[in-house]
This record gives C-alpha cells, sequence and structure tokens, in this order.
C-alpha cells in the first residue's frame, strides 16, 4: 500500500468549499476540487481551468507558477487558472498563497434553498442524526445564476429516501457566484449537509 493509497481516503472525508477560501490541508491535493471557470462557461461546453498535477512536495512550485501569472496581470482563463494554482499550494501547506486567497477570493454564499424544510425530512434527519453518523458530500457546478448543476454524489451515509429530498434541495438553492477581486466566475463546488 503507497501513501497515495491512504492519502486518498483521507481526501474523500475532507469537506470544503471547492471554489472558496480554504484552510491548508494536504490530503485535497490529491483530489484538486477547485475548478474555476469563466462566467457562462459552462453553459458553452468550455472546461474548466486546468492545472498540473500538484502534490505536497510540488506545493511551492505551484505557488510560484501561481505568482508568475498574477505578476504579469494574467486575465480570463489564466487568472482563473492562477486560481487553482493558488488553491493547490495552500492545500499543500504553502501559507503565503492561503493567505492570498483570503484576502482575494470570496466564497460563494447560498441565498435561497438550504436543507429540506419540510418537517418530515427534518424529522426523519433528526432521528437519523442521533443514531449514526451522518453526513452528505455532494459536487456540483455552480454556474451563473448561482445554479447548482451535474450534482454528483461523493459521498452519503443517508438512506435513499432521504438523500433524495437532500439532493432535490441542494439543486433549487441558489448562491451569489464566487469572486476573484469582486469579479465572478463559475465553479465545481462541494456542498456538505452534516
Amino acid at each position: 500500500m503507497t501513501w497515495r493509497s491512504l492519502l486518498l481516503p483521507l481526501a474523500l472525508l475532507s469537506a470544503a468549499s471547492a471554489c472558496g477560501q480554504r484552510r491548508s490541508d494536504p490530503a485535497r491535493v490529491a483530489e484538486d476540487l477547485m475548478r474555476p471557470a469563466p462566467v457562462g462557461a459552462f453553459a458553452a461546453g468550455t472546461p474548466p481551468a486546468t492545472t498540473e498535477d500538484c502534490t505536497v512536495r510540488t506545493a511551492k512550485t505551484c505557488f510560484d507558477q501561481a505568482l508568475t501569472l498574477l505578476a504579469a496581470n494574467a486575465r480570463g482563463p489564466e487568472r482563473l487558472r492562477a486560481l487553482s494554482l493558488m488553491g493547490k499550494a495552500c492545500d499543500g501547506q504553502v501559507k503565503d498563497a492561503c493567505s492570498w486567497l483570503s484576502q482575494h477570493v470570496k466564497e460563494p454564499r447560498r441565498v435561497r434553498g438550504g436543507p429540506p424544510d419540510d418537517p418530515v425530512f427534518q424529522e426523519a434527519f433528526q432521528r437519523w442524526r442521533e443514531g449514526r453518523k451522518h453526513h452528505v458530500r455532494v459536487t456540483c457546478r455552480l454556474v451563473q445564476g448561482g445554479v447548482p448543476q451535474r450534482c454528483e454524489v461523493r459521498e452519503a451515509t443517508l438512506p435513499p429516501d432521504l438523500l433524495a429530498q437532500a439532493l432535490n434541495s441542494i439543486q433549487a438553492s441558489r448562491y451569489v457566484l464566487p469572486t476573484l477581486d469582486g469579479e465572478p466566475f463559475e465553479c465545481d463546488w462541494t456542498i456538505v449537509i452534516k
């Protein structure tokens, strides 16, 4: 068993936003959830910004690449590529990268929706919560208008009927897009219900 195979379960168990500010977490480097894209990119079929694979060992290199792009006044997709690299560097425990993210990136904010308000769901969820460890981890594309689309369950410990209600609720929610220096961007985003 290699250290990478040990790292993957940790990466799958971590729960954080893929768009916004993040705490340093080396386990998440392997998964690379930060995939920003220009507003309208997903609707047009444009893929999100891609970057080289970063590991804890190469996180400083990712940080240096991000700074190089930013120093060249990168705009559009290249600026979002720098953001992705900065996120990977932060995940790799480069404190300056985490500091940069906290100063320049605002997380998405839910403006409508949330966990299902249905009393039947709330009661069932509460019973489930009392009896077991519970969470739902879903990755969605957060697109223009703050709409979560193409949601994919990454991990769930809820029974199927509660999971279906939770997914419907997530997809009915609306968000303010995350911003980079005040400019909104779309991205893949992980939503966690605990």
